[in-house]
């Protein structure tokens, strides 16, 4: 059984709405744009749970180590999943980096501060921990056939991992994977 089942379905189904209707519909033309719907989509699938995202976050270990992965989920208690994006429709899916990002997270659960540097009010520095079921996810719009991204994830990070896939191809609807 998957962990996570149920924030598993709400990344797949914010993923194909998220194509299927504001990438179909041309209002995704950056990186940027794409983890704005997403997100936007996401937090419709989380309908009233208590779920909180941080986007680009700093994540600072207690040895000093940051990162800034591009979507950070959490609950009231643990950050229970991390989602790399990379949108790339006229290219081919370009994902190492993104990888080792999520790499880091999963051996690093101890827990961060997740903080925001930019904000210039009381500061409120958190730890969480990482949920030992917490989704690791990469989600890539690129052209050409299905790339084979889970067979690249470390031991540590496969029973996490989730891939999210849309596939371009010229004069016709990106395909969504999983459907």
């Amino acid at each position: 059984m998957q962990k996570r089942s149920l924030l598993r379905r709400q990344l797949i189904a914010a993923w194909k709405q998220t194509i299927d209707t504001r990438y179909s519909n041309q209002l995704i033309n950056s990186e940027r744009g794409l983890q704005c719907y997403f997100c936007a989509a996401l937090l419709q699938e989380f309908d009233g749970l208590e779920r909180r995202l941080f986007i680009e976050p700093r994540m600072t270990t207690h040895t000093l180590e940051r990162r800034f992965p591009d979507i950070v989920i959490r609950n009231s208690k643990q950050v229970i999943g991390v989602v790399e994006i990379k949108y790339q429709p006229r290219g081919h899916a370009i994902y190492e980096k993104d990888l080792e990002t999520l790499q880091w997270v999963a051996s690093h659960p101890d827990g961060f501060t997740i903080s925001n540097d930019r904000y210039l009010g009381p500061r409120d520095k958190k730890k969480y921990t990482l949920a030992g079921d917490a989704v690791l996810c990469w989600a890539g719009v690129y052209k050409g056939k299905q790339e084979d991204v889970k067979s690249q994830v470390s031991a540590l990070l496969h029973p996490r991992f989730l891939d999210l896939h849309a596939l371009t191809h010229p004069n016709e609807p990106a395909q969504t994977i999983p459907r």
